[in-house]
């Protein structure tokens, strides 16, 4: 009788080198004479194979400087399945890639850094603005022109008033004396004057327009004088207020520099009375103005 024979089936005839025990499935480091690491894994891909990774690692220590808060997350303690491991990431667990640093766009910035620049600046002027509507009455010292009281000047004991220069108070007295003689000269020549329409011959020279015509010919020859050494602050306003003092004007000049549009330093005044442009020469020559002393002198020299 012939011995049974054993049938086996295919899916039993498994290799003994397939079969892996679970320990081998777990990531192989292998240190490396140069410094890197070798990690052997062995995962399955989407089509059911399993696939064998190797990667070299070369671990390099970089300082950078990071914000304080991600500094202390790090130092969290694991939770979870990851209790208990040391500090950093478990390549078992994580895998590292390049590092993206996020940078703006420097267009963007300098466009951010306008628009801050600008509402800065609009804010500035809105202050300025309001500052200026509650703003009270500038305090003007009548000794120095500056911005405080006349009894707190610093100057009161070595400068005269615009007021004690007209009365001929303080240091002005022989000034003062001077200047009402020159005036009183002035007055006994004027008394000699004789208009040009009236002059011998006017009729003749004036046939063409007769005395309007003369009068259209004739230039301005009202006393004007010349102030100098003056501040580069100064305005009309100012230097009309400062001559009108000692009698009324008929206008008041003050050249400005074109670029910066402040004062070149002198003006031209001119009056009414010539007596009164005198004693105003008198007054301000050697006058302490807004930190200067002043000088006055004739404008031209027809006006002598």
């Amino acid at each position: 009788m012939a011995n049974p024979t054993t049938t086996t089936s295919w899916a039993d005839d498994v290799d003994e080198s397939q079969q892996e025990s679970p320990s081998s499935l777990e990531p192989q480091v292998i240190n490396n004479e140069d410094g890197t690491k070798t990690v052997i894994e062995y995962r399955t891909n989407g089509d059911g194979k399993k696939v064998k990774l190797t990667r070299r690692i070369r671990v390099k220590v970089v300082q950078e400087h990071v914000n304080r808060a991600v500094a202390e997350r790090k130092k969290w303690a694991k939770f979870g399945a990851e209790e208990g491991s040391a500090p950093g990431p478990n390549i078992s667990s994580t895998t590292l890639t390049e590092q993206v640093t996020l940078k703006l766009s420097q267009y963007a910035a300098q466009q951010k850094q306008s628009e801050l620049e600008e509402q800065q600046s609009q804010q500035e002027q809105q202050g300025q603005q309001q500052a200026a509507a509650g703003r009270p009455t500038r305090i003007l010292c009548r000794t120095c022109r500056g911005d405080h009281f006349t009894a707190k000047c610093p100057y009161k004991d070595t400068l005269v008033s615009v007021e004690g220069i007209i009365d001929g108070s303080g240091s002005g007295d022989a000034d003062g004396a001077a200047g009402e003689k020159a005036a009183a000269s002035a007055g006994a020549e004027a008394s000699s004057y004789v208009p040009p329409h009236l002059r011998a011959g006017a009729a003749k020279s004036g046939s063409g327009g007769g005395l309007g015509a003369d009068f259209r010919e004739r230039r301005d020859e009202r006393p004007t004088i010349r102030i100098t050494n003056l501040s580069e602050d100064v305005r009309e306003g100012d230097v009309r207020d400062l001559c009108e003092a000692f009698g009324q004007t008929t206008h008041a000049f003050v050249p400005l520099h074109r670029d910066t549009g402040k004062c070149k330093g002198y003006a031209f005044v001119s009056f009414y009375d010539h007596s009164v442009a005198e004693k105003a020469i008198a007054k301000l020559t050697g006058y302490g103005y807004d930190n200067l002393i002043l000088k006055a002198e004739w404008a031209n020299a027809s006006n002598k």
